[in-house]
């Protein structure tokens, strides 16, 4: 177990039991510092590169939905005005503030406003329903929502059963009287304030995920791994400079996005773009016309991209850097980015347990990983591919993928059915267990195989099947319900359910439409069932259970 001190900004309630815990390592040279520093405040250690670097004038943020960019004096002064706004209503370090926001800089603004006072990050994104809303608030026990206006209707439908919510704020402004005004509390706050002194092991953020279980699981990241995850993965291997303008399709509201768009840019000094829903030909335009240096993205989207690629782009481009992640990058997909466009596609993988991006196919911003392998754990980590007993498999063996250092596997514990259960599966001895298959060539180099849960990968994004099925079995048509995930040739996988209708119901195209709206209603949009087959009745197994992982409800 690590000597760093973990957690202790958290109830232990909330937290897995100690024996369950992965072990914390810093054993690199350049991650040592987290066992001298007595404090570390991720925003400070952010923030304070402004001034220390000349950067005040410089664009960090191109906010190309309102056609403004954002200079770092201007966003280091939005985040202290809102921190002591958000002390003087009383949110006190340790405290879990949730957010709401599509692709604006308000969500930078308060990603940074809540580690600079020493409250607990929980980002969701505008896909979430009021479903999920609920779930994540009541499962964090969260002081304060912070909503995108315009946004709002799903938190107001979830807030009679928020159980510790007292405040919403409405950004930019409100017009709801139960919500408090962004804006105003802005105006009326000071300019100046100081970084909470946490500790390295402090809990920094909560990011939810997907998972096989039917609801998503909170997974917690402190303060020191944040700070690793942006100079291990962006120093080191990236490369990053002030130079960089970086482009990553992910939302903000997800791990993946938030890492990407927020921390890792602004540690380094570079400027990110933020844009609503790019299409495949926006993003060709955003690319050539702000000279983006680094973009991001899952297969699906590279797939998207080349469909619409014109030749005469190759001369206008400033790209150094394409990352694929998310989703099993094909060789068709890479080999045609590489001809056509003329940038190397390098494959990684990075997960939201985990934190982000664990495995490289870079090293100093340069492609170094042959063809489709995903590389090598980043410097800092160290791995193994093992068999269900945990033994080693052999050179080139495909085995399950075991992990541990700076970062590692701890689930929020509160409401989640399945915790703490899930955490003494998933990390075993301090190895975090991964739901990955790999092989590995004599020099040490991974190509990712498959999965071994039955999460369904769609446009890069998991989907839990059990989650789906058991919001499609609330409809009063739905008397039985099977996911599951089909060949989709630009999604990977499109998402498929099988339904036995209640009596008095008949198929219809109508009825797939009402049943599909539901879906989107209830969960996030990119949950919803593509294709929809009605049948008489559900396969059955050899002894005689229904071939479905969640059992719909009885109407």
């Amino acid at each position: 177990m690590s000597e760093i001190k973990l957690f202790s900004n958290v109830p232990e309630k909330f937290l897995p039991p100690k024996e369950d815990w992965p072990d914390y390592i810093y054993a690199h040279p350049d991650l040592n510092w987290v066992h001298y520093k007595e404090h570390v405040n991720v925003a400070s250690e952010i923030l304070d590169g402004i001034a220390k670097n000349g950067w005040g004038n410089k664009i960090c943020i191109y906010d190309v939905n309102k056609n403004i960019d954002w200079t770092y004096n201007r966003l280091l002064d939005e985040v202290n005005r809102l921190g002591n706004a958000l002390k003087k209503l009383g949110i006190k370090p340790g405290d879990r503030v949730m957010w709401r926001f599509g692709e604006v800089p308000e969500a930078a603004v308060v990603t940074l406003a809540i580690w600079k006072i020493g409250a607990i990050n929980v980002a969701t994104a505008l896909q979430e329903r009021a479903r999920e809303i609920e779930f994540i608030a009541n499962d964090t026990e969260a002081v304060m929502i912070i909503c995108q206006q315009g946004q709002e209707d799903s938190v107001q439908t979830a807030l009679p059963n928020l159980k510790t919510v007292k405040h919403i704020i409405s950004v930019p402004e409100s017009q709801h009287d139960n919500m408090l005004d962004y804006r105003q509390l802005l105006r009326e706050a000071e300019t100046e304030l100081e970084a909470y002194p946490n500790l390295p092991g402090d809990v920094s953020n909560i990011f939810y995920t997907g998972g096989t279980t039917g609801h998503p699981k909170g997974c917690i990241h402190t303060h020191a791994t944040q700070l690793a995850m942006c100079d291990m993965n962006c120093k080191v291997v990236n490369n990053y400079t002030p130079q960089d303008v970086i482009l990553c399709a992910a939302p903000l509201g997800h791990g993946f996005g938030n890492h990407q768009k927020i921390s890792y840019p602004f540690r380094f000094g570079a400027s990110v773009i933020y844009k609503e829903r790019p299409t495949p030909k926006e993003l060709w335009e955003l690319v050539i016309n702000y000279k983006v240096s680094v973009f991001v993205g899952v297969p699906t989207l590279y797939r998207m991209m080349l469909e619409c690629f014109d030749p005469s782009f190759r001369d206008k481009l400033n790209l150094r850097l394409c990352s694929s992640a998310g989703e099993m990058l094909t060789k068709e997909v890479m080999d045609s980015w590489n001809e056509q466009v003329g940038v190397d596609l390098c494959n990684n993988v990075g997960m939201v347990p985990i934190g982000h991006s664990f495995i490289q196919s870079v090293i100093n911003g340069r492609k170094v990983a042959p063809g489709l392998s995903v590389g090598k754990p980043i410097p800092g980590y160290e791995y193994k591919l093992i068999d269900d007993n945990g033994n080693t498999v052999k050179l080139g063996e495909i085995g399950r993928m075991a992990v541990r250092g700076f970062t590692g596997i701890t689930y929020w514990n509160n409401l989640h059915p399945y915790m703490p259960g899930k955490q003494k599966e998933d990390v075993r001895n301090g190895w975090s267990w991964l739901d990955d298959a790999y092989t590995q060539d004599e020099d040490g180099w991974l190509t990712f195989h498959t999965r071994l849960d039955n999460m369904i990968i769609t446009g890069g994004r998991q989907v839990a099947a059990p989650e789906v099925e058991e919001v499609l079995s609330g409809h009063p048509a739905v008397n039985q319900v099977a996911v599951v995930g089909v060949p989709d040739p630009i999604r990977t996988q499109s998402i498929k359910a099988f339904i036995v209708l209640n009596s008095g119901y008949a198929p219809s195209d109508e009825l797939v439409k009402e049943i599909q709206q539901h879906a989107k209603d209830n969960m996030s949009v990119y949950k919803y069932p593509r294709i929809i087959e009605f049948i008489d009745q559900l396969p059955r197994d050899h002894v005689g259970k229904n071939c479905q992982t969640h059992t719909a409800r009885k109407k």
